[in-house]
């Protein structure tokens, strides 16, 4: 919890990746609202916006009287979200600061190409 995005934000991701990790599988409990603001040591009202979040994207949902659950379809709508976001924001940012230090669109291309999986 240590970059320039808000800790919400941070831990709806953290939750995400482990959605789309397999950690959390549909129907099944993830960590709690408590547990996160101890482990992260953030503030509890912190831990439940984030959780509500998540709630209100429809990929958590609540389990009466046990906890939050992971919700049917939520590792879809998870890497949907994320490839519209890559898309629509992360791509045209990449492509405008290569134009910014003279790359091509042909250089860029070749980077990528080239780029190690990670």
């Amino acid at each position: 919890m240590n970059n320039d995005k808000p800790l919400f934000m941070q831990i709806i991701e953290m939750i995400e990746d482990e959605i789309l990790s397999g950690a959390y599988r549909e129907d099944e409990l993830v960590i709690s609202t408590t547990q996160i603001a101890k482990l992260l040591q953030v503030n509890l009202a912190t831990a439940q916006k984030a959780v509500a979040i998540l709630a209100d994207k429809q990929a958590l949902y609540k389990k009466r009287g046990v906890g939050m659950a992971v919700a049917p379809g939520a590792q879809a709508r998870i890497l949907a979200a994320r490839k519209e976001e890559f898309l629509s924001k992360t791509l045209p940012e990449f492509v405008q600061s290569g134009k910014k230090v003279g790359l091509s669109s042909a250089e860029l291309v070749k980077l990528v190409k080239e780029a190690p999986d990670v």
